[in-house]
């Protein structure tokens, strides 16, 4: 079999292409969000796997995803409006229903469990509590301003807007790479999100919608990072016909 991925992809490119590599990608810890300009060797070499074994995985799963899906949509290709009106009914949301809920539900397993687990809960909470707040003020600061200017500059051809939506870009990846930071934080904490032995069914619960959340973030980032700004590189100009 030909392969078609292979170590010198960033893996941006790797995620546009095949979608379920971001699944491998999360098994192997290998970061494809703030990340995705990075090559597939280079993030590999980084954590010490076997190289040729993931390569090899990766192409295998490519390979049953072209022959079965027949709904893939490679974003890349679309209008950056389309992309972000997903972005915004898909990843925006989700993550604030998420966040509100942990929120509830981690208040009552810290109550219940403070005097067995303190350490832990308290470390989840503050770190949670941070990433809450600078992803609600990330998603409006989006919704309210990058996002109306990009459809702005998609209908306009504005060089002025174009230069606003480079300065934002810079701060908003900025950004994320903060929300990823602080997500590995919480993954170390909880042993990657594993409840400690014994745990009730609330405790194992806030932990599973934790990695839930980090999951659907690494995707909502990637399509912003890797794919939306992209469309709007200085280096090469807008792409954007």
């Amino acid at each position: 079999m030909e392969k078609i991925i292979n170590g010198n992809q960033n893996l941006g490119e790797i995620v546009s292409i095949f979608p379920g590599a971001a699944e491998i990608f999360n098994r192997y810890k290998i970061d494809y969000c703030c990340g995705g300009h990075d090559t597939l060797a280079g993030a590999m070499d980084v954590i010490e796997i076997d190289n040729e074994k993931v390569i090899e995985e990766l192409n295998n799963a490519y390979d049953v995803f072209i022959r079965t899906n027949s709904e893939y949509k490679d974003w890349r290709k679309e209008k950056p409006s389309a992309l972000i009106k997903h972005i915004v009914e898909t990843h925006h949301e989700f993550t604030k229903k998420q966040l509100r809920e942990i929120d509830i539900l981690l208040l009552k397993v810290l109550k219940v469990h403070f005097k067995h687990h303190s350490e832990e809960l308290l470390k989840v909470h503050r770190n949670f509590g941070t990433l809450k707040i600078e992803l609600e003020e990330h998603l409006i600061k989006e919704e309210e301003n990058l996002f109306p200017l990009i459809e702005n500059f998609e209908i306009t051809k504005d060089e002025n807007v174009l230069s606003k939506i480079h300065r934002i870009i810079k701060d908003t990846e900025s950004e994320h790479d903060a929300a990823g930071n602080i997500i590995k934080e919480l993954e170390k904490i909880t042993r990657d999100f594993n409840a400690p032995e014994g745990a009730c069914t609330s405790f194992k619960l806030v932990y599973t919608k934790i990695h839930d959340l980090e999951k659907d973030l690494f995707i909502h980032i990637y399509l912003e990072n890797s794919v939306l700004f992209n469309m709007f590189q200085e280096k090469k100009g807008c792409s954007i016909n």
